[in-house]
């Protein structure tokens, strides 16, 4: 009996949301498996995705750094473009790209100013104001359109790509949050996810019979800037990690990295339209 293995040698994947986090180790993870990987961020003109683009070279793989601002059609079509026009193909596609805050990435610079802004919404909340008083449709809007609209509009760019190919993998970045209760399932971050989710559904329906499955993975207690005030507060760090019952301590992205390997693998070849949660045990944790 032969055991698939995890190679993805002569595949060509595109990871958005590339320059860190859970997209950086995405890609580098991808690479080492043997693909030649795009890699795309809103923000790329720090060095940090040319810094990836260079690491995936490192491997001998081939390598390509674009801009791309994933809630823009124009934008998206633009950077498949790019990515077929180097490589010649597309197989592999994981919608990473997504925000917190509607001012948009998670910059460490601008960590004082989001602490703030949380500060005083609880503050308000606290103060005994409703949750839907404080609705600021525009902020809603600008988490929606990244996270979630986001992955129907890169998603249907690299479809026709993958037809031609007769097969292909999507992977969609949900969250623990989108199976939030209550007033934390009110958050645009919390619908956006579990939005993530049911397109992850539909679209593996629809996708199924040209051989294209589309999965997602659902992260909680991550390691990464999103986090920082999380991890910036010793007392709750310390709880939370107290409630992930595998090692007691926030996941590092490589390890999500991991499970999208194995769902764009030949491991995962009747696995569709799933969402797999990745969080150490913490929302079962009693």
């Amino acid at each position: 009996m032969s055991i698939p293995n995890l190679s993805l040698a002569g595949q060509v994947a595109i990871v958005t949301g590339a320059r860190r986090g859970i997209g950086k180790e995405a890609a580098l993870v991808l690479a080492e498996a043997g693909a030649d990987v795009a890699v795309c961020d809103l923000v790329a003109d720090n060095g940090e995705l040319t810094a990836v683009e260079n690491q995936i070279k490192k491997m001998g793989r081939r390598g390509l750094a674009l801009r791309c601002d994933v809630k823009d059609k124009t934008s998206v079509n633009n950077m498949v473009q790019g990515v077929t026009g180097a490589f010649g193909r597309i197989d592999i596609l994981v919608n990473n790209a997504g925000i917190s805050d509607p001012g948009g990435p998670t910059e460490p610079g601008m960590w004082t100013e989001r602490e703030k802004k949380a500060q005083d919404f609880m503050a308000q909340i606290m103060a005994g104001k409703p949750g839907i008083s404080l609705y600021d449709e525009n902020s809603f809007e600008s988490v929606l359109e990244t996270n979630l609209r986001s992955v129907l509009v890169c998603s249907r760019a690299v479809v026709e790509h993958m037809i031609k190919n007769k097969r292909g993998c999507i992977v969609n970045v949900s969250s623990t949050t989108a199976y939030s209760k209550g007033a934390e399932a009110f958050s645009p971050y919390s619908i956006s996810k579990r939005g993530i989710v049911m397109i992850t559904e539909g679209l593996a329906v629809d996708l199924a019979k040209h051989n294209i499955r589309v999965n997602a993975i659902a992260p909680g207690g991550i390691e990464t800037e999103m986090m920082r005030d999380i991890w910036a507060r010793p007392e709750l760090l310390k709880w939370i990690e107290s409630k992930m019952l595998l090692g007691n301590k926030l996941i590092k992205p490589v390890e999500c990295a991991h499970l999208i390997l194995f769902l764009v693998s030949d491991l995962a070849r009747y696995i569709t339209g799933q969402t797999v949660v990745i969080d150490a045990g913490f929302t079962i944790s009693p």
